[in-house]
């Protein structure tokens, strides 16, 4: 993914960030009315796999992203993903996480990936879906021998202020981000 150059900060929930991409709150995905974007911020866009234990509300939230993603301010889908200790039975998450791959392939938006002991299915589907569009999971700690998996298959890695330090250094530059969250 081509960053724009004064973005430092991948990944943030802080809705006053600045030089970030920030990923709205669930209020903004279930009302696309109240979205309210800053001059010169830049948004995410996505339904967090700890709010999927609400299936009407997730297929509201489903059906206002198309809207939310023509916002030019909206530069990327996420973030979304699959969570094994929060939200949906895992079944209900990867349905809907395939749903916003295929809004993210739609657009032609990256996508941010929020995963929890879940990386197996995640690699799983990057294999049967073969995305277009670039994958990053946020907030990266595991260990490098995940990484190198991840990298190979073409996930890139965004690492917070807790990370593994070897992790890190085995990630190339280009394919490293930096987040707050």
């Amino acid at each position: 993914m081509m960053l724009l150059p004064d973005i430092t900060d991948f990944h943030t929930h802080n809705l006053e960030a600045d030089n970030a991409i920030i990923s709205v709150p669930e209020d903004w995905v279930r009302h696309p009315a109240h979205f309210a974007p800053r001059n010169g911020a830049w948004y995410a866009v996505g339904i967090h796999p700890w709010w999927t234990a609400d299936a009407e509300g997730c297929r509201q939230m489903l059906a206002n992203m198309p809207l939310l993603l023509q916002h030019p301010p909206v530069i990327m889908l996420g973030e979304c993903g699959l969570d094994a200790l929060r939200g949906a039975p895992l079944a209900e998450q990867e349905r809907l996480f395939v749903a916003q791959i295929a809004l993210a392939e739609s657009q032609q938006l990256p996508v941010t990936l929020h995963i929890v002991r879940t990386y197996d299915r995640l690699l799983r589907l990057h294999k049967q879906l073969r995305p277009t569009t670039q994958w990053t999971v946020h907030g990266f700690r595991g260990k490098p021998a995940l990484a190198h998996q991840l990298l190979e298959a073409g996930i890139d890695l965004s690492f917070g202020q807790l990370h593994n330090a070897a992790s890190w250094e085995i990630t190339p530059p280009q394919r490293r981000h930096t987040e707050s969250d």
